[in-house]
């Protein structure tokens, strides 16, 4: 029993907490005044108070969402807190080798992917830009193979950490050799798409998860200089106690993604030279008597650019406002893809999204890299990376890429069209963006549909219209008469209804212990951790406490549960073309593709709208895969694909877009 030294320690405990949350300063002082008051707000007596901490400095939106209300309980945010707080104490120190860098980086990632404005605003004055900046710089090609950097944790972390810090005034104000020092560090990681995955599976394979290998039907090819290809990631992964997931595992993020938005963003920051040679405008090439040729005008130069290749995140604070979806709701695909997407041959999450309905409509602009073949095959043979491993030693061209893209849905009780290939649960088509050979595609714009017709078989889709119901009827849906109800239930740990491996199990008891451990452990060290919190002097980031969540009945027994509507959606087409004004500068395609389930990976065939290319216009078939990053930009790599085995590495590299608003 404590004596009382003093009638403050007569005060309730709700105004010690009052106090603490409204002091933006070091409440250390507090906590040395007396014993009494210690007891009071010590870490392992009060998680209310430190989830309180958590809800006033850091965001809060991402975690209920993605994870549950569960995560918002007083002692999971209290985790959370110390963990974040741990994190931002090694960024301020400023040491890149510091052993706690890793775990840093982990925390940061996480910061970022659930940022709605106060996250990066801590980060930011923690000094995460110029950290992530020097780590780079300085240590992306520590224990490199053969000269080549490795895709270590560490390093894909710190590329991902270096773009979500990257924001156009900053890149501006690089000096062109410190951009181009950036620019030959990543270049590895993006252009050899057969050394660094640039898809969570091998995008040989639609139907997923992949099945039992015993029969070597998942077969791969050695590139002597480089190992095997395709690339499998299996079990890519780092387990971490996560709000109330004590074994949440994270797959490793993609190094090649990250580093491809690193180059563009770069890149772009230069502005296309325009030849004075070149007509003013599409008019004065008709005045010309140029008006039936394809080429770039002056006006086409200068709209390539007005507009990004990718992409930045705004770097406000977001107000709370139902009408308006969070900033990170932006990141949930990407996330949901590292942590259901980390076995091929086990089922992603059904309860999440990969793919948001509609990411991919639209208009895109963007760039492709185009090595040349030799500089391609030169690559290939490289066992050790070449001093001089430039843009200019590769002999790269960037081109810009245009597509204007709808989208549509199979919808029960229509069948999807069957994939393409060899049918040997190896090779589903890429060459055909997993459509089977020789389909014919029908597009009715009037009437909303898209009927791909295969051998003497038509299989109708329609249109993705945003707001607008589909066809679906729970009367004729054959998801809807299995289930015997339209409405549709995904249980934490069900895994008869969700079909995947179950992680978690039933935690109520076992979470409440290793929570409990957490807390004791951590209580040592509040004072120097968590208080460092405190020390942010960022205006923006301590805005008024709204203890929205906050709850002393912390109630583990309640389970994770989403519930839905059946819309009975089976597959997802996309069909597109080149807009007219832009084939005229840059030629005419069609495109046609379709949307991975399993982890939302877009595969697009680019046909020449000509019936006789040219290819050494670059103007063959050409396919594209990859992933809507972020809401907003479309990173992947493209392929040269003739009747190329999926085995076999082909002329290949990169390609970066954005969505442009109508009527910009």
């Amino acid at each position: 029993m404590f004596i009382q030294s003093s009638s403050l320690c007569n005060l309730p405990a709700e105004v010690f907490e009052n106090i603490v949350i409204s002091i933006d300063a070091s409440f250390l002082p507090l906590l040395q005044s007396c014993k009494q008051i210690n007891n009071i707000l010590a870490f392992q007596n009060n998680p209310h108070l430190y989830s309180r901490i958590f809800r006033h400095r850091f965001d809060l939106t991402a975690s209920p969402r993605r994870l549950g209300a569960r995560t918002q309980h007083s002692r999971h945010l209290a985790h959370q807190l110390a963990w974040y707080s741990s994190a931002l104490k090694c960024i301020r120190r400023g040491d890149i080798y510091d052993n706690g860098v890793l775990d840093a980086f982990w925390a940061s990632f996480a910061l970022m992917s659930e940022n709605d404005g106060k996250n990066r605003t801590l980060l930011e004055a923690a000094g995460l830009p110029q950290f992530v900046d020097d780590f780079v710089r300085q240590r992306l090609y520590e224990d490199n193979a053969n000269g080549w950097p490795n895709e270590s944790p560490i390093n894909c972390l710190a590329l991902w950490l270096l773009w979500f810090t990257s924001t156009e005034e900053r890149l501006k104000a690089e000096t062109t050799a410190r951009r181009n020092e950036i620019i030959r560090l990543v270049l590895p990681f993006v252009i050899i798409p057969f050394r660094y995955p640039s898809a969570h599976a091998p995008h040989n394979h639609f139907t997923m998860p992949l099945t039992d290998n015993s029969n070597g039907h998942l077969r791969q090819s050695i590139i002597p200089a480089h190992g095997a290809f395709p690339l499998y990631r299996a079990g890519v992964a780092h387990t971490t106690h996560f709000y109330d997931r004590t074994d949440l595992e994270i797959g490793i993020p993609l190094a090649s993604t990250a580093a491809k938005l690193i180059f563009f963003s770069r890149r772009q920051v230069t502005p296309i030279g325009i030849p004075t040679h070149l007509p003013l405008t599409r008019q004065h090439a008709i005045q010309l008597g140029f008006g039936d040729q394809i080429g770039p005008t002056q006006e086409d130069v200068h709209e390539l650019n007005q507009h990004k290749v990718v992409k930045h995140a705004p770097l406000t604070i977001w107000e709370y406002d139902s009408a308006t979806p969070p900033p990170s709701s932006h990141f949930d695909d990407d996330w949901y893809r590292l942590t259901d997407c980390i076995y091929p041959m086990e089922k992603s999450s059904l309860r999440n999204t990969l793919y948001t309905y509609g990411s991919a409509t639209g208009l895109w602009q963007g760039r492709i890299l185009v090595p040349t073949e030799n500089a391609f095959a030169s690559i290939l043979q490289h066992v050790q990376m070449p001093e001089e491993f430039t843009e200019q030693q590769l002999s790269l061209n960037a081109y810009p890429l245009f597509m204007r893209l709808r989208e549509y849905h199979c919808v029960d009780p229509q069948f999807p069209v069957p994939t393409g290939g060899a049918n040997d649960g190896f090779d589903d088509g890429i060459s055909d963006a997993w459509l089977p050979k020789g389909v014919q595609v029908h597009e009715d714009l009037y009437e909303g549909k898209l009927r791909i017709q295969h051998h003497d078989r038509t299989y109708t889709y329609e249109a993705y219209r945003p707001g607008s119901p589909n066809s679906h009827d729970e009367a004729t849906c054959r998801g809807c008469e299995y289930r015997g109800t339209c409405n549709i239930v995904y249980r934490e740990h069900d895994d008869q209804i969700l079909g995947e491996r179950s992680t978690q199990g039933d935690e109520s008891d076992a979470d409440g212990e290793d929570d409990g451990q957490f807390i004791q452990d951590a209580s040592s060290q509040y004072d120097s951790v968590i208080d460092d919190v405190f020390r942010q002097k960022d205006d923006d980031a301590m805005d008024e406490d709204t203890d929205t969540f906050a709850s002393d009945d912390d109630n583990d027994e309640e389970e994770y549960c989403i519930e839905r509507k059946c819309n009975g959606v089976l597959d997802i087409a996309l069909v597109g073309e080149t807009d007219f004004k832009h084939g005229q500068a840059w030629n005419h395609y069609k495109f046609y593709g379709r949307v991975r389930e399993w982890d939302g990976l877009v595969a697009l065939v680019r046909i020449p709208a000509s019936q006789h290319p040219h290819p050494s216009l670059g103007l063959g078939v050409w396919v594209f895969s990859g992933y809507i990053v972020g809401g907003h930009n479309f990173v992947g790599t493209w392929r040269a694909l003739g009747d190329v085995d999926p085995v076999a590495p082909t002329l290949e590299s990169s390609f970066a877009m954005t969505r442009r608003e109508e009527g910009s």
